[in-house]
Formats: structure tokens, sequence, C-alpha cells
């Protein structure tokens, strides 16, 4: 697998519109991001969460997708929509109506898509099939020797590459289930590949609002190898599915779920397709990073299983939605409430690819991650020390003028050779600090 801190090619900074505010900088939790000369970069280990393009008042930071070129999609794209996407059409103006006296529903959003894709289908039908899964791997968990909870949930991209950053340790429970977006991808080249279709002519893609999406597809953390091709974001498909509303044969079902699986868009709704349990669902990227911490430590063994979303109220708050995410969440209630709670799978059909394992990851895939960038321990003690001292030598007013998000990070920076002590306005020759 690649190293976590190099690549930045799916988050863009647009230097003709940042004015070095350094909002997205202190926005950054992982302080991935510098001010220099007046200009916002990425020089840290980005986990691609989107706390910068939501932070950022001149909108100079965007989430890089397949979307930004159409042409260069596959020469027959399929595409795999998430159930927040629904919620950005179902309570809009009535020029969204496709007759004056209903509302955009499920169906009538995919098969507005598929006026201009070859194919679509609805992921969150996926949703409750793996939601099914993990009730049969948790039961099955429970038999375990020693079992290891709580286990954690693989869905959210952001999470996982937070996990293999920062806490490692963690790594092993990661819940072994491809996520459904995967599933979908995996399904669907399966089932062409029987039909004869030659794969090298399609492509299957997300539908996503979220910014880590194509580096999740690109560099994954719990697979070898994505089976996705690449992301279309929300906001790049909004207008397609808006011009093709009225001109829809909703004689066609391409909707396939019930409310469990629509409901995942919103923090809370993967384990409320669960069974009876023990489950916790935390989202916002800094409780989610508090929670981590707390499983670190040992203090949730008593929860079976946890759903972290990185993004605040779930999906819905996702860096590439347009809708307001209070907004979406009572859509996505409605909808619920609409389609029921019930699952609508096989459950005999889904019970045969369980017992032959066409759900599970290999857990070596992500087990045996290596950091490369790790200095020697003895080279570590030596740079920790220069921190300190240099550490010293700053007023610790955490204000950012320097470019770096706070004098730690600053005093690393310098050690390290990428900032210099006098870009510390309080260290500058000359600067005399007020008496008061």
């Amino acid at each position: 697998m690649a190293d976590f801190d190099d690549s930045h090619d799916y988050i863009r900074i647009d230097e003709k519109r940042c004015t070095g505010c350094v909002l997205c900088m202190k926005a950054c939790p992982t302080k991935a991001i510098r001010v220099r000369k007046g200009i916002a970069r990425i020089e840290g280990p980005c986990i691609y969460c989107g706390e910068c393009i939501r932070a950022c008042p001149k909108g100079a930071i965007k989430a890089i997708t397949n979307g930004d070129d159409f042409s260069s999609l596959a020469r027959h794209p399929i595409l795999s929509v998430s159930p927040v996407f629904y919620t950005q059409f179902l309570s809009v103006s009535p020029v969204f109506y496709t007759q004056s006296d209903r509302r955009v529903m499920p169906n009538d959003i995919l098969l507005a898509l598929r006026r201009r894709f070859n194919y679509v289908y609805d992921q969150a039908y996926m949703n409750e099939l793996f939601n099914l899964a993990t009730e049969w791997y948790i039961r099955k968990h429970h038999s375990d020797e020693a079992p290891l909870w709580p286990l954690i949930s693989p869905n959210c991209p952001v999470v996982n590459r937070i996990i293999a950053q920062r806490f490692q340790s963690l790594m092993k429970h990661l819940l072994p289930i491809i996520t459904p977006r995967e599933l979908v991808a995996k399904y669907l080249k399966e089932r062409l590949r029987s039909e004869g279709v030659p794969l090298e002519s399609i492509g299957v893609y997300d539908v996503t609002p979220c910014a880590a999406e194509m580096i999740s597809i690109r560099e994954p953390v719990t697979l070898q190898k994505s089976y996705l091709d690449g992301a279309l974001g929300m906001s790049e498909l909004f207008n397609i599915v808006h011009k093709s509303l009225r001109e829809i044969d909703t004689s066609k079902v391409l909707h396939q779920s019930g409310g469990i699986g629509l409901g995942w868009g919103m923090s809370g709704g993967e384990i409320e397709g669960l069974n009876s349990g023990k489950y916790l669902a935390v989202s916002g990227i800094k409780e989610t990073i508090r929670y981590l911490e707390k499983l670190e430590m040992g203090l949730l063994s008593d929860i079976e299983y946890v759903e972290f979303r990185a993004c605040p109220e779930g999906c819905i708050g996702g860096p590439m939605a347009l809708k307001d995410r209070y907004q979406a969440k009572n859509n996505l209630r409605r909808l619920v409430r609409m389609f029921g709670t019930a699952k609508r799978i096989h459950d005999a059909d889904a019970e045969r690819l369980f017992s032959a394992g066409w759900f599970f990851i290999d857990r070596k895939d992500f087990l045996e991650r290596r950091d490369s960038k790790r200095l020697p321990i003895s080279e570590a003690i030596r740079r920790q020390g220069e921190v300190e001292k240099t550490l010293k030598l700053l007023p610790g007013k955490e204000c950012g003028a320097c470019g770096s998000p706070d004098c730690r990070t600053f005093a690393e920076d310098v050690v390290d050779g990428r900032a210099s002590l006098e870009d510390c306005v309080f260290v500058k020759p000359g600067f005399h600090q007020p008496i008061f």
C-alpha cells in the first residue's frame, strides 16, 4: 500500500482564489496545511476529511473526482448511487417535481441518471445486504475464544485513514467486510463478466458526497485493490438529474431498498439496520478522534460495534453534498418513514454468499501495514529533543501567523527544515511585545 502522507492529488487548492486567511489551516484535524508566502498548501498527512473545503470562505479548495471530465469515463459508465443523493431533491422547489402533485422520489432520480449513463444501481439495497452480513459476523464473533470488541465500521474512508495514520493498534478492530460501495462494483463486474461483457469497456463509479472517495479508490486502506473505477461528486450530477426529471418513464423501477438502506445517509443509520445489540454511532471529525482515543485506551470494550462517520450528522454532511445537512436529514427521515424499516433482501441468497466468503476482506490486506517514513527510534528521540528546545523559544500564542497551525507544529517545521525561526512574528528582530 502507498504511504498516506505523499499524495494530495485529490484535494486541490486554487492559488488564484486563496487569500492565505489560515482558516483552512486551523480547521485541519491532522495539521496537514501550511500557509507559505500567503498561499495555503497541503504538506502533512492529509486524511481527505474535507474540513478545509468547509472552512474556506473563497471556495478555493475542492475535492477532485472523475466528474471534472466526463469524457474521461469508461465507454460504458455504471453509477452506484449513495442514498445521500436522494436527499438533495426531495424537498426542493416545484420546478423539480416530475408532476405537479408528486415529489421527486429515489426512483425518479435513478431514472434521470439512467438517461445519461449506461446503468445505475441503488446502493441503498447493498447497504441492507451489508447490514445482514454484519449481524451474522457479530453473532459468529461472539463464539470466538477471545472476541475483539468493539468492531469498527469500515464504511467511512476518512475514519479508515485516521486509524491507519494515528491508531494502527485499532486496525484489527475494523470489520473485515467489504463496504457496500465496493460490493456494488464487485457484484456488477462479476455479473457482467458472466454475461460476456468485456470488463475493459465498463467502469463503475460511486456517486458520493465524500472528499475522500477518490483516494480511497486509488489507495484503499482495507483492500489490496478497489473494485470501483472512480467517483463522481453529487454537485457534479445535480444539474444532469434536474434537466432529465421531466423526461423519465416512471413505469420503470430501479429503486430497490427499504428505509433501512436509505437511512445510512445519516449518523446512526447503519446501526439502525442491525438487530438489537450494544452499538454506538459517532459523527464529526473531532468526536471521532476523541472516541478512537477511548477505544485505544480500552474504554469501550463493552460495545460490540461502532459506526463512525467523520462528517457532521453523517454522510449527509459530506463536503460534496449540496443541501444543508439538517434539511437533508429531514428529507431522509421522511424517506425512511415512507419506505419502512424492513429489509428488502433475500436472506437465503445472502446467507449463501456469506458462507462462500463473498463479503469478506482478507485481513492481512490491512493488518500488514508498514510505515516506511517512520524515523529510527534514536533519530526520533533526537528530533523530539530539538522540537522541545525550539518550542521554548516561542511565545505560545497559537496565532498561526507563521503559516503553521500552532506553536508545536511550527517548532516541528523549523526542526525539519520547512520553516525558519524568524517566521514567527514574535521572534523577528525589532519586534517588541506589548507590556499589557
